[in-house]
């Protein structure tokens, strides 16, 4: 993982949420990350300088690599009813998020009482198994959040496994916050 040296930040005059961003990227990376949207500054030996316009929280991020985690929770409810309680605006809205909206079915915004918003696109939906989202705020378009649903075919065990990518080194501090929630799901389901 290479660590791009942000030279300066600048905000887009039409948008609070994107800046323009300066930044300095190992030569031996630019035949990989050179795209349509950077515009080249300058070339040395070590270096690529060039701008691109990126979202805000890019330029803010600390450069580490993004960690995909799965975390595991037993639940004592039927997948039909842990099924409500990820797939639609009000379950979400009970456990996961402060407010949960919905636009044309497949557009979702997550906002917290801290100000706190993101803003995701339904991928996938299979009922009673899995929900996956794709985050539109996060550094790369391979990242997801995933809500899936395990049972045991011996035991009957149903299991919430929640998939998301978090910067290295945050691991615990994201399980911590899931573990939070769920203990909230498990409380409204009786589980």
């Amino acid at each position: 993982m290479f660590q791009p040296k942000i030279a300066a930040t600048k905000p887009n005059a039409n948008s609070t949420n994107v800046h323009r961003v300066n930044v300095g990227i190992p030569t031996m990376f630019t035949n990989i990350i050179l795209s349509s949207s950077l515009r080249i500054l300058k070339l040395t030996s070590k270096y690529l300088f060039c701008s691109c316009y990126t979202p805000k929280h890019l330029f803010m991020a600390t450069g580490t690599a993004r960690i995909k985690i799965e975390l595991e929770y037993p639940l004592r409810s039927s997948p039909a009813i842990i099924y409500q309680y990820i797939s639609n605006p009000s379950g979400l809205q009970s456990w996961f998020a402060d407010h949960v909206g919905v636009k044309n079915g497949t557009q979702y915004v997550f906002q917290w009482e801290d100000g706190t918003r993101n803003d995701a696109v339904l991928l996938k939906n299979v009922v009673n198994k899995y929900v996956k989202f794709s985050v539109l705020a996060a550094p790369t378009p391979e990242e997801f959040l995933e809500f899936r649903i395990q049972q045991d075919d011996i035991t009957g065990d149903v299991d919430l496994v929640i998939t998301e990518f978090v910067d290295e080194g945050e691991e615990e501090m994201a399980a911590s916050i899931w573990d939070a929630a769920v203990d909230n799901l498990r409380y409204i389901i009786g589980g």
